[in-house]
């Protein structure tokens, strides 16, 4: 599933001021639209449902609208604001959500008023005006699309909290109300409560609207959190389930590096996603999909910084998330230059992508439990650095495991950006390396008795991505056809030590194996294809772009019985603008092929 975009791409697409209705500032808007649903795999999204139009009688087609109209193929996700409503759309006196409108909340505050909020008993009839305006923002979009909405996310911050748990007991109306249900718990009381509140505000256009039968709602921090969530059984149920499984939408937002082993007030860190998923993985909802953030200081340096956020979010994919709501928060003027976060969308693609090659394991798989069936989230080493995440296939010996070495501030020399660990895993003692930016293995018990352990993210730097090389690096087992764990990839490494080893695919005549790969910078300047090889042989090397260009040479590889770097020089005339596949196989002879590069340095071997 696609990333839910929310950084707003109003304030993404260099908001200079509020308001901002300038041609420039729409097409730059919709320009980081179109860049992240071509090449990042977001969803195009309208960010806000009541403020696309000027009045309750414009009938202008808006430009994220028209985007979407244009890329009908590209999912479209829509955010809509329960609290931000304004009923007087709709002829009411109020102009705001009945929830929050003061006229009118007063008789369902809390005896003790302490925190302001609506009770469990405000009226559903009052709800159900909250959801026809929302109905009316929904209908006005829906006449200027033509296609369909694929997703709907609902902020989710409306009164009441699961915070008034502990006041609800000193409530008469609360206590009255609870024994009229015949329930005991008062959590289940509440959870149940502000499920039909809930469902009530969304029945007016989730099943009113016919066009949206088909799309998927869900509510933000919708989880099992350890403290003011409400019952993640009974919750859940608010939301729409994908084949059976419903999604939690905890939220991530640890903010700063000292904070992202626990959590501080509203700041969330793995620890509060640990205890979250183990409530909801014994529920049986093995996949999630969590709101994340870095950071969003005045200052970026403030923030996660982006080797270590990466390493993060590969754990996260690892304990289930399939994809994540991405979000940025521009709270006020003077808002942040783009450019400073920019990379906070990149980071969960780069996440998502690993996740995309252990996608079997993800779908067929969970995590591991322990003796006393409670899903292990965590793996401890000893290092209060070290983070480690894993899982396993579930007819399969095949698990995949993510370490990352984690800091507690964002100074650079704190601690190094790798370290070796070993951690118990199923039984297995595993030895491997630990990085900044995440390291992420399969390791597999083949049917034919072979162990099998190969990294699927080796070029992914811990440095901010405008840093990262230009060059290509690929792992010859990390291809996207011809090559399967079982048949055609084997490990070199001492016994249950993978801190050194060596994965590689053995190729035979008739064996191709394809690679994809996009342009970087470096397109106009000479290429060198490097191959990191042992055996000999004949190849043939074809690479092929979206735009035409293509190149085909046949190589005779020099016998070696250990391995080595071999060049080939690929013409100036090969155009890497576009989308570009490698394909490599074997005319005559065996060789082991373990990595190979592309890279502009003709003269020394990589290093790699």
């Amino acid at each position: 599933m696609r990333l839910f975009n929310w950084m707003d791409p109003t304030y993404f697409g260099m908001l200079t001021e509020p308001g901002d209705k300038s041609a420039s500032a729409i097409a730059n808007r919709c320009n980081v639209q179109k860049e992240l649903s071509a090449d990042w795999n977001y969803g195009i999204v309208i960010p806000n449902s009541g403020a696309e139009f000027n009045g309750p009688k414009d009938t202008t087609c808006p430009p994220y609208i028209r985007l979407a109209n244009q890329y009908p193929n590209i999912p479209l996700d829509i955010i809509t604001f329960w609290t931000q409503e304004d009923p007087s759309i709709l002829g009411y006196k109020q102009s705001n959500p009945m929830i929050r409108e003061s006229s009118i909340d007063a008789p369902y505050l809390l005896s003790n008023n302490t925190l302001g909020e609506v009770k469990f008993n405000f009226p559903d009839s009052l709800i159900a005006i909250d959801g026809k305006v929302q109905k009316f923002y929904l209908e006005r979009l829906l006449k200027c699309l033509t296609r369909p909405i694929n997703r709907i996310n609902e902020n989710g911050e409306e009164a009441p909290g699961a915070e008034l748990l502990g006041y609800l007991p000193g409530d008469p109306d609360m206590v009255k109300m609870k024994d009229s249900m015949k329930i005991s718990s008062w959590k289940d009381f509440m959870s149940i409560r502000k499920l039909e509140m809930r469902n009530t505000y969304s029945s007016a256009f989730m099943k009113e609207l016919p066009e949206l039968h088909n799309t998927f709602f869900s509510f933000y921090a919708d989880e099992g959190g350890p403290i003011d969530r409400f019952d993640w059984h009974i919750m859940k149920k608010c939301m729409t389930p994908v084949n059976g499984i419903y999604y939690s939408t905890p939220d991530f937002y640890p903010r700063w590096s000292k904070n992202w082993k626990d959590w501080t007030g509203a700041w969330h860190g793995w620890k509060w996603i640990e205890i979250g998923r183990q409530t909801e993985i014994k529920d049986g909802d093995y996949l999630f999909s969590p709101f994340v953030a870095a950071g969003w200081s005045r200052n970026p340096a403030d923030d996660i910084r982006p080797g270590q956020w990466l390493g993060l979010l590969k754990c996260l994919s690892v304990i289930g998330a399939e994809f994540y709501y991405v979000g940025y928060f521009n709270l006020s003027p003077p808002f942040n230059d783009p450019a400073e976060y920019a990379w906070q969308a990149a980071m969960p693609a780069y996440a998502q992508a690993t996740t995309s090659r252990f996608e079997d394991v993800l779908k067929n798989g969970n995590v591991l439990f322990d003796s006393k069936g409670q899903p292990i989230i965590t793996y401890n080493t000893g290092d209060r650095h070290v983070l480690i995440t894993a899982r396993k296939h579930n007819t399969k010996n095949k698990y995949v495991i993510s370490a990352t070495y984690q800091p507690f501030s964002n100074d650079s020399g704190e601690i190094p950006e790798k370290t070796n660990v070993s951690a118990t895993i199923d039984g297995h003692s595993l030895s491997f390396e630990a990085r900044r930016q995440g390291s992420v293995y399969i390791y597999e018990k083949t049917l034919d008795n072979r162990t099998v352990f190969y990294q699927l993210d080796k070029w992914h730097e811990n440095a901010h991505p405008d840093y990262w090389s230009k060059d290509f690096y690929f792992e010859a087992e990390i291809a996207d056809s011809g090559v399967t764990d079982e048949r055609d990839i084997y490990t070199l490494s001492a016994e249950n030590d993978y801190t050194h080893f060596i994965s590689y695919v053995h190729l035979i005549p008739g064996r191709e194996c394809l690679y994809h790969f996009g342009d970087r910078d470096t397109i106009n300047h000479t290429h060198f294809l490097w191959i990191y090889y042992k055996g000999s042989g004949s190849l043939s090397f074809e690479l092929n772009n979206n735009n035409g260009s293509k190149d085909v040479q046949k190589t005779n590889l020099p016998a070696c019985e250990n391995w080595k770097w071999a060049r080939i020089e690929i013409p100036s005339t090969y155009n890497y603008c576009g989308n570009n596949t490698l394909k490599i196989s074997t005319l005559k002879g065996e060789i082991d092929l373990d990595k190979f590069v592309i890279t502009t340095k003709g003269n020394t071997a990589p290093i790699y």
